[in-house]
């Protein structure tokens, strides 16, 4: 019987391992944010609708033809009936129409630009929104990697209680310590035990926010590897995102004022017809024929409309530049301010590594003094709790460092 559940216990161990070395690290989490985002997704869409458009604004402004057919009978009955001058009593019409709108080759770039210039939009809110996405995913990674490492800090502090623990429990029975001592280490023991369970509990809730936000349609336990985020070298506010954009819509606004001009230059039209058109009173096998003729469009007097369209199109504009200077002075704000905290933290974290090696002098040497009763079990476990929060500390450190490294590498301005 001690054989099976001997081979059962390694099983456990065996499996347990296997699980732990599923370990995923942040690029594979972007990469599936990147892949199931919907709103990513939706631009590339966007972009491929951008180019119909293209070619359908084209086509309209190349030849169209139309086929129209019709027949028409207004009887006259005693008398009573539609003026047979007008409908000719009857009618019939079968006709192929073929048009074009005469456009010069720079209104037609114009119009065209205007799709290109829409599509560089787009183009630049991927990159926003990707880099939002990155910045939200790379977030909740430390966060979910900081659950972990307090978790296993935890574990490793209770693996080592229980060692004590049956140390400590000869140590009472041979009358070294009383009764309740050992009881007050056995409290702090379970006290241990419920506190390994919920920092447990709360990575696995960090964890599945992770795979929520990414899309992830999983629950298993998974080992997340350090989050790797270089601090890469700070561009200037004239090579980022924000600024691109803002070119962009300059672009765009001076392309808009381009069309209104044009919407109000001469427009001509070309068309050519051939079919069939009688009244049957007349040589009705005679009455196929073609025709031919031209329509010009000559805009006069629009109540200022074009005046107006400019003088929005100039708000627009100003709103930009506004914008853009805002964006500008937020984008060295937030430089300034990220990279002074983060030389505050390296300060901290050197400091508590300093910390660090004097609690677990401390805890070693209280430990060693326990086998002959020359300190007492609430001393010893106030130099461990100790010992732990400067752990814990140094971690949540480490995780607020990683935390401003992600915004300085993915500065998102609101």
């Amino acid at each position: 019987m001690k054989r099976y559940l001997i081979l059962i216990c390694l099983l456990i161990i065996q499996v347990g391992s296997a699980v732990m070395a599923q370990q995923k690290d942040l690029d594979f989490y972007l990469s599936e944010a990147s892949i199931h985002s919907p709103g990513l997704s939706d631009i590339q869409n966007q972009e491929r609708s951008l180019g119909m458009d293209s070619v359908k604004l084209k086509g309209i402004y190349g030849p169209q033809i139309t086929a129209s057919s019709s027949i028409l009978y207004a009887p006259v009955i005693k008398g009573w009936g539609y003026d047979e001058i007008i409908t000719n009593g009857q009618n019939v019409t079968g006709v192929v129409t073929v048009s074009k709108q005469i456009i010069g080759k720079n209104n037609l770039q114009s119009r065209l630009s205007g799709f290109s210039i829409q599509k560089q939009q787009l183009n630049n809110q991927a990159k926003l929104t990707k880099k939002t996405l990155e910045q939200v995913i790379t977030a909740q990674y430390i966060t979910s990697y900081g659950s972990q490492q307090q978790y296993l800090l935890a574990r490793e502090i209770d693996s080592f209680l229980q060692t004590e623990d049956g140390v400590l429990k000869q140590l009472t029975r041979a009358a070294a310590f009383k009764q309740t001592d050992y009881l007050t280490f056995k409290v702090a023991l379970q006290q241990q035990h419920l506190t390994v369970q919920q920092i447990k509990t709360q990575f696995l809730s960090d964890l599945g926010t992770l795979n929520y936000l990414c899309g992830i349609d999983d629950s298993s336990w998974t080992a997340l590897c350090r989050p790797e985020i270089q601090d890469s070298t700070l561009l200037p506010f004239e090579q980022t995102v924000y600024y691109e954009g803002s070119l962009i819509d300059s672009i765009k606004n001076q392309n808009d004022a381009q069309i209104i001009d044009l919407n109000y230059k001469p427009q001509i039209n070309v068309f050519a017809d051939g079919g069939y058109q009688s009244s049957f009173i007349y040589q009705a096998h005679k009455n196929f024929g073609a025709s031919i003729g031209l329509t010009m469009t000559l805009p006069i007097y629009d109540g200022q409309q074009k005046k107006f369209s400019l003088l929005q199109n100039e708000l627009l504009e100003d709103t930009r530049k506004k914008y853009t200077d805002f964006y500008h002075k937020q984008y060295n704000q937030q430089v300034r301010q990220l990279t002074q905290q983060l030389g505050e933290y390296e300060h901290l974290i050197a400091q508590a590594a300093q910390q660090l090696l004097y609690a677990e002098t401390l805890v070693e040497a209280n430990r060693k003094q326990l086998a002959t009763g020359d300190v007492r079990i609430t001393d010893y476990l106030l130099s461990v709790n100790n010992y732990l929060n400067l752990r814990a500390g140094i971690i949540q450190n480490d995780m607020n460092q990683l935390s401003l490294l992600n915004q300085i590498h993915n500065i998102i301005l609101k």
